[in-house]
Formats: structure tokens, C-alpha cells, sequence
């Protein structure tokens, strides 16, 4: 039962890979998932970490069953990586 656990996070992880990769993000992941992250572009992410608001509204938007949206989410946060340009950085999403 372990490994088909183990088997079927890592499927989950490639998919959500597959997915983010589409607009040139990436996604790491520690602990369980659940559901599958649901595929949000990356520039609706970098919005979302950079106005509150944006988030706040995003949030009590239902994402479904099939997958994880920003209403399974605890927080969102934006890291600026030294040395790049304005619009681009890090988004850490913490999921429930």
C-alpha cells in the first residue's frame, strides 16, 4: 500500500510538472498531495504574490474536485531573486 502511495505521488508530481512547464514554471513539492495542483500560469501566480487583493478574490474562487486551486491554499509569497528583472521571482504556495 506504501509504495502505491509513493507511486501515485509521483505521478502526480510529473503531471503537475508537465503542466507548469507549459509557461516556464516549476513546481517542488514536500509532504502529501492530495489532489494535483491545478495548472495556473505562471504570470497569473507572479499577480497573485504581488497584490493581495488579486489573491484574497482567487481564494474563494471553488477550484473543483479534480484539482488543488487557491482555495486549498494557506499563503502565497513572492521572493525577489537578487539580480532580476521587476516581474520575476520565486512564488512559494502553501497549500492546505
Amino acid at each position: 500500500m506504501k509504495k502505491m502511495i509513493g507511486v501515485m505521488i509521483t505521478l502526480a508530481c510529473l503531471q503537475a510538472n508537465i503542466a507548469s512547464a507549459d509557461n516556464g514554471g516549476r513546481i517542488d513539492f514536500s509532504g502529501q498531495i492530495a489532489k494535483s495542483p491545478c495548472a495556473i500560469p505562471a504570470a497569473t501566480l507572479l499577480a497573485y504574490a504581488s497584490q493581495p487583493r488579486l489573491y484574497q478574490a482567487a481564494r474563494q474562487q471553488v477550484s473543483g474536485p479534480s484539482c488543488a486551486g487557491m482555495d486549498n491554499t494557506q499563503s502565497l509569497t513572492l521572493s525577489k531573486v537578487q539580480g532580476t528583472t521587476t516581474g520575476n521571482g520565486i512564488v512559494n504556495i502553501v497549500y492546505n
